[in-house]
């Protein structure tokens, strides 16, 4: 029976992530895998390349030693391991799920936030700053965009949670009590 991709992911992530927290290794790991992760989104087919069978070993061998190449000696076993149980096309799966892991072990959040006129960094740090202590992160992460169907206000999104203080919201709220 094979295993699905995010099974493979969460496996290889947990078992890395426990060793990196054990060894006292967790940021240098972290950087390592997201320096990996920019390596495979560069070259976009990297792990079609790695299984191509007109390649032969020693050319794959060259490819993964240079993954390797300046990695931490856990990082480098396992990309080795990955690529020797022929799991390479899980690699970005894996690093992602190695991020999860980090992120809730630093208490680190990401939220979408949606604002009708863009707004500054400034304003963006205060925002995110009360946010963290609203929910008890110690980092949020914003990732921002203009939505200019809320008219004016904003509209946060996090772990399927909505913070809406959107003018169109506030609008619908008070038609909704009008109508009663």
């Amino acid at each position: 029976m094979s295993l699905d991709k995010m099974t493979i992911a969460k496996r290889y992530s947990k078992a890395l992530f426990d060793l990196a927290v054990e060894k006292n290794q967790l940021e240098p790991v972290y950087e390592d895998l997201q320096q990996i992760k920019q390596v495979f989104s560069e070259v976009s087919d990297l792990d079609q390349i790695l299984d191509d069978v007109r390649l032969t070993d020693e050319q794959k061998s060259t490819i993964i030693v240079d993954l390797k190449k300046d990695a931490t000696v856990y990082v480098k076993n396992l990309i080795q391991m990955v690529y020797d149980y022929g799991r390479i096309s899980n690699m970005v799966d894996i690093v992602d799920q190695f991020t999860v892991l980090y992120n809730a072990y630093n208490h680190i959040t990401y939220a979408e936030l949606s604002t009708a006129v863009e707004i500054d960094s400034d304003q963006k740090k205060r925002l995110a700053d009360g946010f963290a202590k609203r929910i008890g992160a110690q980092k949020v992460i914003i990732n921002s965009r203009l939505d200019p169907s809320i008219i004016g206000g904003a509209v946060l999104k996090s772990n399927g949670l909505v913070y809406d203080g959107s003018i169109s919201s506030k609008m619908a709220k008070i038609k909704q009590m009008l109508l009663k």
